[in-house]
């Protein structure tokens, strides 16, 4: 391509490898899209576009956009190209040239003879025609020859200074334009320069910075082209970004739907895509964080934890409307509200019943003494006598506590509690964590089986035999998650494999309590599945 010309007839160009730009240079060593030229009042400037060998111009590489000057050579990998200012190229001048003029001779004398002179060896020596024409002159033509020969002299030395004065004038006025360039190219490259700033900052994001440039720029050359158009984009960015950093401030105080309020009010037409981007990503991240935070302020069941994780999951799901995990534990927040804010049922204090001091004794470990007030009353009330009944055989069990198995525990827990009407006592205690111990291990067994229904089922008899047991605890919440991952699955295949979620429903029937909200909709499942 060596020779080839491109005028530049547009305000832009790009120049690289690629067909589709304007300028193509086909060299390997050229990026598909390697310099961008663009024309502005200062004149054409060239910048680099993330080439893979860079730009070099005149020898020196460019980091930025580079005004060119005329006969600047750009270097773009293997291939050059040199720029040529062809509408302000100006013309050489050179000075005529030619020989010196020469005095004629005068015309109609010829040579006459004249005295000679003695030589030096006292010899005549002939003379020229020119002496001896010079010899006829009289004083009086001698002076006026001389005269002119003076004032041609003079002329000569006018001529001379003349020159020197021109050539003075001349090289003061080529001074002068060059120093008048200078000061217009250097007032070109700071307009140029702060062009450049803003639009750095505009690339950073940083549009009020920018905005400050521009208005300089503005304010030094109003009609630089370009910076009407990032005024005006300026005007609509800096509300967006204003928009996007109230949201921010918003999410780092937890107030989601405000922060999500904000970030609707970015313009659609908005140059910010990455920034609105990320602040809708941590938008959703922020939802997900705060579930979770409600998530462990419910399960202590404090009124105060349990009302936050409400206020929580409020906003929320005001945020995201579908959010699965906010929806459930706010469900749960209401009903454990619910439940701690409900009053306690007045209670008609009641006759004293004769079998009351015998139960107040069984429960302080006297059975005998239970056994003498209840053998008292038998006779007279029908409830003495099953109660004298009960305490019998939960002695003679209590006797056996260390030999039972699983099924004689459940027997001795629930006499304690037939006879203490839920109310407990020690000895019932003593054989609840006996009672627990034996459950938590068919427990643990079941879950590392995979038996899920069962191991729900031997925890929750461990926590009834002992409330306080840390790992039937512990079971219970592993598998009420599991619960929720097992509906899910399930209800994702009944429509296409229900022979496969009937089971799965049923499995989650039986590990959850039936007060629970997975367990009426697992229930209603299976109930339609079973048709």
């Amino acid at each position: 391509m060596e020779g080839e010309e491109f005028a530049l007839a547009d305000l832009e160009y790009t120049v690289g490898r690629a067909t589709d730009n304007p300028i193509c240079i086909q060299d390997t060593s050229v990026s598909r899209k390697h310099v961008t030229l663009r024309k502005e009042s200062a004149g054409w400037m060239v910048s680099d576009m993330g080439s893979g060998n860079g730009t070099i111009v005149n020898g020196e590489p460019i980091s930025e956009e580079t005004l060119l000057a005329n006969g600047d050579v750009i270097t773009l990998g293997d291939s050059e190209l040199r720029y040529e200012d062809t509408a302000n190229s100006t013309a050489k001048v050179q000075a005529p040239s030619g020989s010196r003029p020469r005095p004629s001779t005068a015309a109609g004398r010829g040579p006459t003879a004249v005295p000679s002179r003695p030589s030096r060896e006292g010899r005549a020596r002939p003379q020229t025609a020119r002496a001896a024409a010079a010899a006829e002159l009289t004083p009086e033509m001698q002076r006026k020859r001389m005269r002119m020969k003076l004032a041609g002299a003079a002329v000569l030395v006018l001529l001379f200074a003349g020159l020197g004065v021109a050539r003075s004038r001349m090289r003061h006025q080529q001074e002068e334009q060059g120093r008048i360039e200078a000061e217009q190219r250097q007032y070109r490259e700071q307009l140029g320069g702060l062009f450049q700033e803003a639009k750095n900052l505009v690339r950073e994001g940083q549009w009020q910075q920018a905005k400050a440039k521009l208005e300089e720029l503005h304010a030094q050359a109003p009609d630089y082209p370009g910076v009407e158009d990032y005024l005006k984009a300026a005007e609509r960015e800096i509300p967006n970004q204003n928009h996007l950093s109230t949201a921010q401030a918003a999410l780092d105080k937890g107030e989601l739907a405000s922060a999500k309020a904000s970030i609707a009010k970015v313009s659609a037409d908005t140059q910010l895509y990455e920034q609105l981007k990320t602040a809708r990503k941590n938008l959703t991240d922020a939802a997900d964080k705060r579930t979770k935070e409600a998530k462990q302020l419910l399960d202590t069941r404090q009124l105060e934890n349990v009302q936050k994780a409400k206020a929580i999951t409020d906003d929320v799901l005001a945020t995201f409307p579908e959010h699965r995990d906010g929806k459930l534990v706010n469900d749960d927040a209401v009903r454990v509200i619910a439940d701690l804010t409900r009053p306690d049922p007045v209670r008609v204090a009641a006759a004293p019943k004769p079998w009351e001091p015998a139960v107040d004794r069984f429960r302080d470990g006297d059975t005998s003494g239970a056994v003498a007030i209840l053998n008292a009353c038998a006779a007279k009330t029908p409830q003495c006598k099953q109660l004298m009944g009960q305490v019998t055989e939960f002695g003679n069990l209590y006797k056996k506590l260390e030999e039972l198995d699983a099924k004689g525990l459940t027997r001795l827990l629930a006499l304690d509690k037939d006879i203490t009407d839920g109310r407990g006592s020690k000895m019932g205690r003593n054989a609840g964590t006996r009672a627990s111990t034996i459950y938590y291990k068919s427990a643990a067994g079941a879950k590392a089986a995979g038996q899920w229904s069962r191991a729900m089922e031997f925890a929750r008899r461990a926590l009834q035999a002992d409330p306080n047991h840390t790992g039937a605890a512990n079971i219970v919440n592993d598998l009420k998650g599991k619960a929720k991952d097992l509906y899910m699955q399930a209800y994702s295949i009944k429509d296409s494999s229900p022979e496969d979620a009937l089971p799965k429903f049923r499995d989650v029937v039986t590990m959850t309590p039936p007060d629970d909200e997975l367990h009426g909709k697992a229930q209603g499942w299976v109930e339609k599945l079973s048709r």
